[in-house]
């Protein structure tokens, strides 16, 4: 579930007004909130949203079929990430979709913080998603030559192909930022 989509809203707009470029959505729902939508389309912010973790059952859903929102909206400003555990699969709880997920980062038993000033590992695409927040974000501090929009044309023309990402992602790989350092933007 995603709470309260008004408190994300307000999070949202609170995070550009005080400056942020790129913002880290993992959270997501089969329900369409008209209210988030208007905030993701209208902000000028850099979306890294996680596609999801499947059904009750435990398996990936495709979201061409069954859209996750936000993950799902069909703006350039999202890049929807699925997850794939240690050895390069797509994870079998993650979401996919050939035009509505965009790419995968690693996302198995990724070491993140928890209340109580701990640690703890968790899987899934909520954890795959801030690994393509940080690659956007160092990406954007190192070519300042390029904008958000780039940014993100950046990531997916670059990424790493994988055997089972195709047909599973509209980029058929995994994030790679090391490659995407060295893109270079179309002549228009």
């Amino acid at each position: 579930g995603i709470g309260s989509p008004e408190s994300i809203v307000k999070a949202i707009q609170y995070a550009e007004a005080n400056g942020a470029s790129i913002c880290n959505l993992s959270l997501g729902t089969t329900r369409y909130y008209e209210n988030l939508d208007q905030a993701i389309r209208d902000s000028n912010m850099l979306f890294v949203i996680a596609a999801g973790n499947g059904d009750d059952g435990g398996s990936g859903m495709d979201t061409d079929a069954t859209p996750i929102y936000p993950a799902s909206l069909p703006y350039d400003n999202i890049i929807s990430v699925a997850s794939l555990n240690y050895d390069g699969a797509l994870a079998q709880s993650s979401n996919y979709g050939a035009s509505s997920v965009d790419l995968a980062a690693p996302g198995s038993y990724i070491l993140s913080t928890v209340p109580g000033e701990s640690y703890a590992f968790y899987s899934g695409t909520s954890m795959a998603a801030p690994m393509v927040t940080g690659a956007a974000a160092l990406l954007y501090s190192y070519r300042t030559d390029l904008e958000l929009k780039d940014i993100r044309q950046a990531l997916l023309d670059t990424v790493h192909p994988l055997d089972s990402l195709s047909g599973k992602t509209v980029s058929g790989g995994i994030v790679d930022v090391g490659a995407a350092f060295d893109w270079q933007k179309p002549q228009e």
